[in-house]
């Protein structure tokens, strides 16, 4: 890949996250009992280092006087790497349990690390809500070392039908995003893709041209489910291949090939 750089050498995933929203919003009570929690649970102190309480704001107005209250809203954990980067991190708040990886590896090895994550999460909270969806999002990404070459045609595949044809007459910046549901093989809920791919200067990296591709899958529960921890990991397993397929169909054979795909 003269022209192309992926992420890691293993891989492009710069960030895999996993979600899961609740039907309810956890109540005020709820959270000031799991933020106490937390501090007494050995698991989280042993697997993470950084805590942060997330606070939100309430306005009220009544009788033509507004107030503002100040509440917590949830808790994210943080587990670091030796130059103080994220490795983990997870978010508990009124609505969402967030798992997000930052030093993605294999497949394997990850998502059985986020479902037990997941799985101590849940325990934390008393009177479970039902679940509502599911969500996994990848984020992709590849730095464009030589702008002035052929750049595109060698990370796209040619007929992609993810990427529309004008882009290989553009000189600069764009943008690229659809969405659509699915529905995946025994699976009987309806799955919403989204794909956006963005070519851009990263500000935050010293105006590298990159490449990012997001590619999210939201399994939306009607009627609402009871949080099933085997159910649930089954069913992210399924939009995990899923997803693979729309990353491979993508990006050129060439780069697929340097990668080791076997489980990642």
């Amino acid at each position: 890949m003269e022209s192309i750089k992926s992420y890691s050498t293993e891989n492009a995933i710069k960030v895999l996250a996993f979600a899961i929203n609740l039907e309810q919003r956890l109540s005020s009570e709820q959270i000031d009992f799991l933020v106490k929690k937390v501090e007494e649970v050995e698991y989280f102190k042993n697997n993470f280092s950084n805590k942060q309480i997330q606070e939100e704001i309430s306005i009220i107005t009544q009788d033509g006087i507004t107030t503002q209250t100040k509440g917590v809203a949830g808790i994210v954990w943080q587990k670091i790497d030796k130059f103080n980067k994220p490795l983990w991190t997870l978010t508990i708040n009124k609505e969402t349990i967030v798992i997000a990886c930052h030093a993605y590896t294999r497949w394997n090895e990850i998502s059985k690390q986020a479902f037990e994550y997941i799985n101590n999460a849940f325990k934390l909270i008393s009177d479970i809500p039902n679940i509502t969806q599911i969500t996994l999002e990848y984020l992709d990404e590849f730095e464009v070392v030589n702008i002035y070459s052929n750049w595109k045609k060698e990370l796209f595949k040619d007929n992609c039908e993810y990427i529309t044809s004008n882009i290989h007459n553009l000189n600069d910046f764009w943008h690229i995003s659809q969405g659509y549901f699915i529905k995946l093989e025994e699976q009987d809920e309806k799955l919403l893709d989204t794909v956006d791919i963005h070519y851009f200067s990263d500000e935050l990296d010293n105006l590298k041209h990159k490449i990012n591709i997001r590619i999210q899958h939201k399994l939306l529960y009607s009627p609402k489910t009871l949080y099933n921890q085997e159910a649930i990991n089954n069913s992210f397993e399924k939009i995990h291949k899923h997803s693979k397929k729309i990353f491979i169909d993508i990006i050129n054979d060439d780069i697929i090939n340097q990668f080791n795909t076997g489980e990642n």
